[in-house]
This record gives C-alpha cells, sequence and structure tokens, in this order.
C-alpha cells in the first residue's frame, strides 16, 4: 500500500527561463533613520521636515512644503524630543512672519548627523531614498506636498519677503 504523500508532483520547470521585464527595471531603496536605546528618533521625513524649519523658519511653513498635517509633524517632533531628552526646536516669539521656531543646537546636529547617513547610503547606491510624495504620504494629508495658494494680497507682499 503507497501512502498518498508518496505520489506527489513534483513541478517541471520550462526547458528556457525568462527574467521579467520589471526585474530588469526594478530600483534599490532605502530608508534611513536614527534611532536611540532602540527606539526611533528620526528618519528621511524628519530630516524634511527639520530642514524645512531651518530654511523657512516655522513648523509651519515647513509642513505645508512638505505636505505634512501639522498635528503629525508637531508629535512627530514631540516623539524625537522626548526620547532624546532635548529640544529640537524652540518658539521664535514675535507677530505675524516674525513668528516661527528655530532649530536648536541639538537639532542641528541630529540634521547633520541624518544627512550625512543619508548622503552615505545615496553615494554607495545612488538615489534611493524616499520621494517626496512618499514622505507626504506618511504626514497624515495622504497626497503630494501642498503648495500654498498665491493671492494678490500674499503676491504685492512677497517681494519683501525673504526667498
Amino acid at each position: 500500500m503507497t501512502s498518498r504523500n508518496s505520489k506527489q508532483r513534483i513541478p517541471r520547470r520550462p526547458a528556457h527561463q525568462t527574467v521579467a521585464p520589471n526585474i530588469l527595471t526594478a530600483r534599490v531603496r532605502t530608508k534611513v533613520w536614527l534611532e536611540t536605546g532602540g527606539r526611533f528618533v528620526m528618519g528621511d521625513g524628519g530630516l524634511r521636515l527639520l530642514e524645512g524649519v531651518a530654511r523657512l523658519g516655522s513648523l509651519a511653513a515647513a509642513v505645508r512644503d512638505i505636505g505634512w498635517s501639522y498635528r503629525h509633524a508637531w508629535g512627530y517632533i514631540r516623539h524625537a524630543e522626548t526620547v532624546l531628552g532635548t529640544p529640537l526646536l524652540v518658539p521664535r516669539p514675535g507677530k505675524g512672519r516674525r513668528r516661527g521656531a528655530v532649530v536648536t543646537e541639538h537639532g542641528r546636529q541630529l540634521l547633520l548627523r541624518l544627512r550625512s547617513a543619508r548622503a552615505r547610503v545615496d553615494a554607495a547606491l545612488g538615489e534611493s531614498g524616499p520621494t517626496l510624495d512618499e514622505i507626504a504620504s506618511r504626514g497624515g494629508l495622504g497626497g503630494a506636498p501642498r503648495r500654498r495658494r498665491v493671492t494678490a494680497r500674499a503676491a504685492a507682499g512677497s517681494s519683501s519677503a525673504p526667498s
């Protein structure tokens, strides 16, 4: 008496094997992040966020630039600050455009560390990090970075605004 398992059929391989076209066009993708004590601190999205705050002078402007919700960005920064035990941003008092946020010295150190890590990975593999659309989709708005609509009033005042 033979058992059922002894008659299992082994699938045949074709005489020649071809490579699917999508394999030939596949790209290497990477994510870079920092962690401490096994806890996530900040990754590619946080890198873009801190760069935006440093460049634009406010968290609100940075989130508009990368397409995240303010709530997501604020929680992201607060989490990183809690894990590190130090502030990364401090408020800049004032009214109107003078008000905003400044990246602290620890925030700048973190930014340099993330930039360096991303640059080393990209130097080895080519640009392999997440796209701006992918970063935006992680931030709570679910789409490409939102750009501010320019109104006539804003356009009239933009000549005096720093670039």
